[in-house]
């Protein structure tokens, strides 16, 4: 009699505990371990290999290659999650959160590659070679132009057609400053930027240097060149080429654009 009551207690514990708590699902319990694991091991995959590529132990090119592939997987991860959360919420079983905690690591992780590469990469043509003169692009003398530099382009003429339309207000500017003058400011200002300069020579008013993008730090190579006016004022031309990729994802309109503004402003 003793133990019957016992385990008819047991019972009635059992059964008021599933009353005034929330069972557990052994699916739902799976499926956001497997949303949490995988988000976390994503992260983990993507910091690894964008740091590897910033620091050159491996290329640059395929550690963003790498973080890119992790696209799919991400949102994998966040619709498992989603799902886990929905059974959780609608079968009012526990526990969800990590399924909760999956989602907002999956979801970070999108929002990262959205704003980072997919929202520029749509918004920006493909082109990597920008300069403000398309008719007579300035020259590189230190540094080389990649062999397939017009690529997706398969002549000059085309490639100035895409530029003049995408980029009518890439232009040279005239300050009312010495060439000498004007072209110590842009080395002190690429030298300001952490930019490497190559060439400089004061004489052709011409300066060559590398400068980095993002993250990774993708290299990309600049011409500066101060022409000289007859009014004692000089013009600015540059160029700014990425040395990997299709797209620059805007990089190098950008730097043209804020570097001559920065000229122009320096005393």
């Amino acid at each position: 009699m003793e133990r019957c009551s016992m385990a008819e207690t047991t019972e009635h514990d059992r059964d008021a505990g599933e009353t005034h708590g929330k069972p557990r699902s052994p699916v739902v319990k799976w499926m956001g371990a497997f949303a949490l694991g995988g988000a976390l091991l994503f992260i983990v995959v993507a910091i690894v290999a964008l740091t590897l590529a910033r620091y050159g132990i491996v290329d640059k090119l395929g550690g963003f290659i790498t973080f890119m592939k992790l696209l799919f997987p991400a949102l994998v991860t966040a619709v498992v999650a989603a799902i886990a959360l929905v059974i959780g919420y609608w079968r009012k079983v526990r526990p969800v959160w990590q399924a909760a905690a999956g989602l907002v690591l999956s979801l970070g992780l999108l929002i990262v590659m959205y704003f980072a590469v997919i929202q520029p990469g749509t918004s920006a043509p493909a082109m990597h070679d920008i300069t403000t003169d398309v008719d007579d692009p300035p020259q590189f003398v230190a540094l080389a132009l990649r062999p397939d530099n017009l690529t997706p382009f398969d002549s000059m003429e085309e490639w100035r057609a895409a530029h003049r339309q995408n980029y009518p207000m890439i232009e040279p500017v005239v300050i009312d400053r010495p060439p000498e003058q004007v072209l110590a400011q842009a080395r002190a200002l690429a030298e300001d930027r952490g930019w490497t300069i190559a060439y400089y020579d004061v004489p052709t008013g011409h300066m060559e240097a590398t400068a980095y993008a993002g993250y990774i730090r993708f290299m990309d190579d600049v011409i500066v060149e101060v022409t000289p006016i007859a009014d004692g004022s000089s013009r600015v031309d540059m160029r700014s080429v990425s040395r990997v990729g299709v797209s620059d994802l805007g990089y190098n309109a950008a730097r043209v654009q804020e570097f001559l503004h920065a000229l122009q402003r320096a005393g």
